[in-house]
């Protein structure tokens, strides 16, 4: 199994278990994460940290561009 096969079937599981248990992604892949270290799956933890990583850089992002656009409403007075 190659990586992009990998990183696509960690995706598909973090949002059944999300889904499933309504957990937010981020929580789900965490979950993954400690399950594919304690049963030694290397490759496929460091791929789960990856998407974690990613997860949070985009929560950061889109919460910096609900700031910038909640504050630019009084930019136009």
């Amino acid at each position: 199994m190659n990586t992009l096969d990998s990183e696509k079937d960690i995706k598909m599981a973090a949002e059944k278990l999300a889904k499933d248990n309504g957990y937010s992604r981020i929580y789900a892949l965490s979950m993954l994460h400690s399950k594919y270290q304690s049963e030694k799956r290397l490759e496929e933890a460091v791929i789960v940290r990856r998407l974690i990583h990613r997860e949070k850089s985009k929560a950061k992002a889109e919460k910096k561009a609900k700031a910038e656009k909640d504050t630019s409403y009084y930019d136009d007075t």
